[in-house]
């Protein structure tokens, strides 16, 4: 490679760094990505790098700490002109090299299968296959569907059922299949009691009486509007409210939202059918991968 890993520098992200930043986003996704969407709230919190090279910024990455020890690596970024270079492999490296210096509990970062690029580089670094998630979306236009007549205040979850609504979470196929990863647009982090007790206290989780169901509905990261069923179980009845209370949420959106799904098991699959959302046009599934820390 022309250019060695001598030469390539990894540091933290600053305000001075934006405009180069935003220039590398403006050439992502053809032109459209969601790294502009958090770049001021990154460069605040840390773990926003920028890869140099001779004070030329090539490259970003970004670290975060969803819990601690549990470090989530996303959004490698190569400018357009240094790209097939070989420079978004040596930014994983490093920032790889970053992460398991903390000595973390774990390290994972997912992808599509459409990936072939960043596929390609995850192989290399040595992460496993960890999780497969299928990604489902509702396409149909909001217009056809049925309006419903659910006062949601009534099933948005108190404090007093928390043990309970937590315990079907526990024992349900999709966490047992997930390993116990709660999806939030395309980040995958550890399901555990204190986080759904943060989701409950923020109004995302809703249960039907003598809490036969539960359902975790969530903002999408990438365009707010949208909303993702990041958890959705329960007997029969207690789906078919949560499920009307999910089509009336997103028959009272503006037009051009839309919902989205993770699904690990054949259960949730199912349920995500039901509710008339089908497979992704375009991604069919995603990988999560984790570091083998004694690998180390």
């Amino acid at each position: 490679m022309e250019e060695g890993s001598a030469m390539i520098k990894l540091r933290e992200a600053t305000f001075k760094d934006r405009d180069g930043i935003l220039r590398i986003a403006s050439a992502t996704w053809e032109g459209w990505d969601y790294v502009p969407l958090y770049l001021d709230e990154w460069i605040k919190e840390g773990g926003l790098y920028v890869a140099e090279i001779e004070g030329e910024i090539v490259g970003i990455t970004k670290t975060t700490e969803l819990s601690p020890g549990e470090i989530w690596l996303e959004a490698i970024r190569v400018a357009e002109e240094h790209r097939r270079k070989g420079l978004g492999r040596e930014i994983a490296e490093e920032q790889l090299r970053l992460a398991l210096a903390a000595s973390p509990k774990s390290i994972r970062l997912s992808t599509a299968d459409v990936n072939t690029a960043s596929l390609a580089i995850i192989h290399h670094l040595g992460f496993q296959e960890y999780v497969v998630f299928d990604y489902f979306e509702q396409r149909e236009p909001l217009g056809t569907l049925r309006k419903v007549e659910l006062d949601e205040k009534e099933f948005l979850a108190g404090a007093e059922v928390t043990e309970k609504a937590w315990a079907l979470v526990r024992s349900s196929e999709e966490f047992v299949a997930s390993k116990g990863l709660l999806p939030h647009t395309w980040k995958f982090r550890n399901f555990t009691e204190e986080l759904f007790r943060s989701l409950l206290e923020d109004g995302l989780v809703y249960v039907t009486p003598e809490v036969g169901g539960v359902l975790v509905l969530m903002r999408n990261r990438y365009t707010p509007e949208s909303r993702e069923i990041a958890f959705l179980e329960g007997d029969e009845r207690s789906l078919e409210i949560l499920s009307k209370l999910a089509q009336a949420k997103l028959a009272s959106l503006p037009d051009g939202v839309r919902f989205l799904a993770f699904a690990a098991s054949k259960r949730k699959h199912k349920i995500l059918q039901h509710l008339g959302m089908k497979f992704h046009e375009r991604v069919k599934k995603v990988y999560v991968f984790d570091y083998p820390l004694d690998k180390k």
